[in-house]
């Protein structure tokens, strides 16, 4: 009675696990189950499914570990709070500094970061200095600092459809585009994250470019 009793709590558990939304919660609930099915299944006499369940518990350990990393406390350098507060916010704090450090930073002059008719080889995202966009039919745009540049291509997987080249000198961190498409392969969650804060990106760009566009072309008139 008592092994039948211990047998069924460890299934609710697992039923309550599959329902709760937090991921955090819904491993520690696993690892609590799978444990009593751990001492279930040994004594009753079946080892096989006791082993198949300590591997489990041992995972579910493995992962909670990690959200709690994850979700851990982390102080942003001076530098980089205001730039996570205003693009990057989306992300954990330890998640973004993962993926910050993960890319490299440069000070380009006069230097193309995207060429029409080609994939950018780098996500980029200015840090400072200014950059300007333009295409053959004499469309011109220059953005401030705090945009991806080479967003578009790596979100369609197609060419760039126009020039972006920095404005004399620019501080800029970039990403390998091969590196993220790893990244996106391998850890979906953190990716659609990043996806995030580059629409918010994109967006911004749209409203500047409905505005620059009228701007640039009423003169001439």
């Amino acid at each position: 009675m008592t092994l039948t009793i211990l047998g069924n709590i460890a299934y609710l558990l697992m039923l309550v696990a599959f329902v709760t939304r937090d991921i955090l919660h819904l491993r520690s609930l696993l690892v609590v189950a799978q444990a009593l099915i751990v001492v279930y299944t040994w004594r009753s006499g079946v080892p096989v499914i006791a082993g198949w369940n300590v591997l489990y518990v041992g995972i579910n350990l493995l992962m909670v570990g990690q959200i709690l990393r994850d979700r851990r406390a982390v102080a942003l350098p001076r530098d980089l709070a205001p730039l996570y507060t205003r693009h990057f916010a989306a992300l954990s704090p330890a998640e973004f500094l993962r993926w910050w450090r993960s890319g490299r930073r440069d000070t380009l002059e006069d230097a193309r970061l995207a060429r029409a008719g080609e994939r950018p080889q780098f996500l980029s995202f200015v840090l400072s200095g200014a950059i300007r966009v333009s295409r053959d039919d004499g469309f011109v745009l220059d953005l401030p600092a705090g945009c991806f540049i080479g967003e578009m291509s790596l979100l369609t997987d197609r060419p760039a459809n126009a020039n972006v080249d920095t404005i004399g000198s620019a501080d800029v961190m970039r990403w390998n585009t091969a590196d993220l498409a790893v990244l996106r392969e391998r850890q979906p969650a953190l990716w659609t994250k990043i996806q995030s804060a580059i629409g918010l990106d994109l967006v911004a760009k749209v409203r500047r470019g409905e505005v620059a566009e009228p701007a640039r072309s009423g003169p001439a008139r």
